[in-house]
């Protein structure tokens, strides 16, 4: 990923793994992906949550690439 990359906007939207009675995850929109994948660390502590990151280019980013950029 390009250093660039990093200042550029991006979503970040939480999905539950709990049931379906839970609401809706709705994208929250960061001013860089440094930010969002700060916010997606916090989420990631917790195994009923799974944060996908949206970059501004369209690239989508898993729990799994988060959980390895942040390590």
């Amino acid at each position: 990923m390009e250093t660039e990359a990093l200042e550029r906007p991006a979503d970040l939207t939480i999905w539950r793994t709990a049931p379906a009675s839970a609401p809706l995850a709705q994208p929250e929109r960061f001013s860089t992906l440094r930010e969002a994948i700060n916010a997606a660390a916090g989420a990631l502590s917790d195994p009923a949550k799974q944060p996908w990151i949206i970059t501004e280019e369209g690239e989508i980013l898993s729990p799994n690439w988060i959980r390895t950029y942040l390590n």
